[in-house]
């Protein structure tokens, strides 16, 4: 939990990977709130190297979020 917290507070970002019903995949990239969302793009980009659609973009007191899915 430790960990998990500092990685919220810190520049630290995750991406988990989520199935749409027809098959393709969306992906939620969350980051700590203390950082820009630079640090969310930039993960988007090594998730979906081929570009991404901004699916939506979330921004709270822990952590901000952004829900991508990525271009063919």
């Amino acid at each position: 939990m430790l960990i998990a917290s500092a990685c919220i507070l810190t520049a630290c970002s995750t991406s988990q990977e989520i199935k749409r019903p027809d098959g393709s995949s969306e992906y939620d990239i969350q980051c700590g709130a203390a950082t820009g969302w630079d640090v969310c793009y930039s993960k988007a980009n090594e998730v979906c190297p081929g570009g991404y659609q901004d699916l939506s973009k979330e921004g709270g007191f822990n952590r901000k979020e952004l829900h991508i899915l990525c271009k063919k």
